[in-house]
């Protein structure tokens, strides 16, 4: 039992949900960098901390602790622009086993619209094997998604897909936030819809608010948010409730 409960708990981890951009031509003050850090296409660089508490899991009497170190990396080639995003999830304690769980690696290539943006590029998934029992230790798929903005809102849908022997996996982020005033915003978060294509079923149905504020310390720009999340999808070994807080360092003109 333990190996079918451990991929259904993977699954349903967070796989390095994506922040929210501003349109270009805006000055790099509080409320622009507000809107950067909620859209998976902007070009803004950051550090990002995460820590995950799911203190009930359906139908498992257990909870867990999670730790995610992410990376965001705007450059340009060929005269376009990219955003390579490098995601680590560590197991601190849970039902799966505890260490290194996923690393997940995009390169998103933009291009700027008249009503927005949009991107597309490659996306891999390294899921490290335990004691040398895992056959599927790496997947590979397309990454796409689009992000307008008006006025206090943002809103989109970014898609992510991995493949390999039997790992079949498609997630859909909805992308909506809306900017408070004085760095505050509210955003659906980091809430992935998952299909799994081997079992034809969404394995992962979350909704959550979360809840950002962006500051300056020390003239650093940061990011402190408050992320909680309910899981509609009643399947054994998948998160029932799931609280995440993170912190960023924000590098605006990036």
């Amino acid at each position: 039992m333990k190996r079918p409960v451990e991929r259904a708990f993977r699954q349903g981890l967070a796989r390095g949900g994506l922040g929210v951009a501003a349109p270009s031509g805006f000055a790099d003050d509080t409320e622009e960098l507000a809107r950067k850090a909620a859209d998976p296409t902007a070009s803004l660089m950051s550090l990002n901390l995460r820590y995950t508490r799911i203190p009930e899991f359906h139908g498992l009497d257990a909870n867990a602790d999670l730790s995610q170190f992410q990376t965001v990396l705007p450059f340009r080639a060929w005269n376009t622009s990219n955003i390579l995003r490098t995601t680590v999830n560590y197991t601190n304690s849970g039902p799966a086993t505890d260490g290194l769980a996923d690393v997940t690696v995009f390169n998103l290539t933009v291009f700027d619209e008249r009503w927005g943006r949009w991107g597309v590029g490659p996306v891999a998934q390294l899921l490290p094997g335990k004691d040398g029992k895992s056959d599927n230790t790496f997947a590979l798929g397309p990454a796409v998604g689009f992000v307008a903005s008006r006025g206090r809102w943002t809103y989109g849908l970014f898609n992510q897909n991995l493949f390999a022997g039997d790992i079949g996996i498609s997630s859909l982020q909805p992308v909506i936030a809306y900017q408070l005033g004085n760095g505050w915003a509210v955003a659906t978060g980091d809430a992935q819809w998952t299909y799994d294509w081997e079992r034809s079923a969404f394995v992962n149905l979350p909704v959550g608010l979360l809840l950002s504020k962006v500051a300056s310390i020390g003239g650093q720009s940061v990011k402190w948010s408050i992320n909680p999340e309910y899981n509609l999808r009643d399947q054994q070994g998948l998160p029932k409730w799931t609280v995440r807080l993170g912190f960023s360092l924000l590098v605006p003109g990036s």
